[in-house]
């Protein structure tokens, strides 16, 4: 089988190409063209990189951003595989869209992948790996951070008399102010409505509870039937079996610590537990004896603390001592 011949960029022309992708303005050939020269070549990669750390719209990159970079690359040089799901896009985006997760930890996003006119209908949708978290920019100046695990709906350009996305996930919102177009979250539990406000949204469908803690700004929450205003300091639960709501006061500091890589536990039990790590390390536990699943527990873990060290401060800290045991690869935990 004979292979494609390597693409010749000139500097000048790259330099171009880069330019033009942060600004948004890359055509579809253009950006077709520089997602085929990323994968051609690991020295494709550190150049775009090194270019895009310089640049104004990007954070600097710490050595775990790398470290991501790097294992999201070899994960789509050796099978391209969808880490990040478009919907609603042409064939040649798909390519690009693989940037987006390419850049997420550590990175802000300039501009959504999108750079042909789009109605609000025609919406992209990002899937962050469990293990990964994300960042962009929407078209509005609205920024998103987004946690593992989490699904976000979004159009490539908002139009009409308001701005509606979807989250089933956890995510930091920091929207930009538009008192004239509404800027709408849908969750399977409620919906957000705000102008132009900061706030964290955790609306993950397989937890107990979700909640909206306020940083910033004014939120109405509508549950349907009741709707919620919601004031800065303020954190806002829903209970998924119950249905009751509860607005409290909060420490708006804890609510953001995941974007530092810091796992907080807040009087959860084994079994929620379990589901953050699942999220947080890509892995599977199953806890054998269910009344361990309802002992409740509060802390938080830093960002190097690995998984079997969190799960023995947790068993140390149980007033049951169970067991566990973990598979080589780290992919299969059972609590016994």
């Amino acid at each position: 089988m004979q292979k494609n011949p390597k693409m010749n960029i000139d500097s000048s022309t790259k330099t171009d190409l880069f330019d033009r992708y942060l600004d948004g303005k890359l055509s579809g050939e253009e950006e077709a063209r520089l997602g085929e020269w990323l994968i051609e070549a690991d020295q494709n990669y550190r150049e775009f990189k090194a270019y895009l750390s310089q640049s104004k719209h990007f954070q600097s990159h710490t050595s775990e951003t790398n470290h991501l970079w790097n294992a999201i690359r070899d994960k789509t040089v050796a099978r391209k595989r969808d880490l990040v799901k478009i919907s609603g896009l042409p064939a040649w985006l798909k390519v690009a869209a693989l940037l987006v997760v390419a850049m997420t930890a550590g990175f802000y996003i300039h501009s959504v992948v999108a750079t042909k006119p789009v109605t609000q209908a025609s919406m992209n949708e990002i899937i962050v790996p469990k293990g990964q978290t994300a960042q962009l920019i929407l078209s509005d100046g609205t920024n998103v951070y987004l946690n593992s695990g989490s699904q976000f709906k979004y159009p490539a350009g908002f139009s009409g008399r308001d701005r509606r996305v979807s989250l089933t996930g956890e995510a930091f919102f920091d929207v930009a102010k538009n008192e004239s177009s509404p800027f709408i979250i849908s969750t399977s539990r409620f919906n957000v409505t705000v102008t132009g406000t900061s706030f964290n949204l955790s609306a993950y469908a397989e937890d107990n509870e979700n909640s909206l803690t306020l940083h910033s700004g004014t939120v109405v929450v509508d549950q349907g039937e009741k709707e919620y205003t919601i004031k800065p300091g303020e954190k806002y639960t829903l209970a998924g079996l119950t249905g009751v709501a509860e607005i409290r006061e909060t420490d708006l500091l804890r609510s953001v610590l995941w974007k530092e890589g810091i796992v907080v536990i807040d009087n959860l039990d084994l079994g929620e537990i379990a589901k953050i790590l699942e999220r947080r390390f890509n892995t599977r536990i199953t806890i054998i004896n269910e009344d361990y699943k309802k002992i409740r527990y509060a802390g938080q873990f830093k960002p190097r603390e690995t998984l079997k060290d969190i799960l023995e401060l947790i068993r140390r800290s149980s007033p049951v001592k169970f067991t566990y045991k973990i598979n080589e690869s780290e992919t299969e935990i059972i609590i016994q």
